[in-house]
């Protein structure tokens, strides 16, 4: 009799914690969709979109993004989760969506001194890579 209620009590905490399991990846998951569609709206980009742009562009060698195959360069500043809390892109700008779109596409006009190069993408890719970028939070 206390082994089969031993049983029971076993069985349904492991359902239970199974369930929670189920629910939090749940909770992650909308989360994570909310936030890329939150980022795609005040970027105008598709994030979607972005991994081929920049591995075509050569990102990947200069700055560690994660999600970009081979992105671990050392060169730039990680692109991670932590851009969205920046206070300043490129030690110059506001972080907002739009500077970091004309940031991407002409570093060096805004500032003429930095390592990066000015990609002369076209304004959307440059908004799908700054969807994707803000989207990592």
């Amino acid at each position: 009799m206390r082994s089969d209620l031993a049983r029971l009590i076993g069985g349904a905490l492991a359902m239970s914690l199974l369930l929670a399991a189920v629910g939090l990846a749940a909770l992650w998951t909308d989360r994570r969709d909310r936030v890329r569609h939150e980022s795609d709206v005040a970027t105008g980009g598709v994030g979607a979109r972005a991994i081929p742009i920049m591995t075509a562009n050569g990102c990947s060698g200069c700055h560690t993004i994660p999600g970009v195959p081979g992105a671990q360069g050392q060169v730039g500043p990680r692109l991670d989760g932590s851009l969205a809390g920046r206070v300043y892109i490129g030690g110059v700008l506001a972080n907002n969506p739009e500077n970091l779109i004309r940031w991407i596409r002409s570093a060096r006009e805004i500032n003429r001194h930095t390592a990066m190069p000015s990609m002369r993408i076209t304004e959307q890719q440059a908004r799908d890579i700054a969807a994707y970028l803000y989207g990592l939070r």
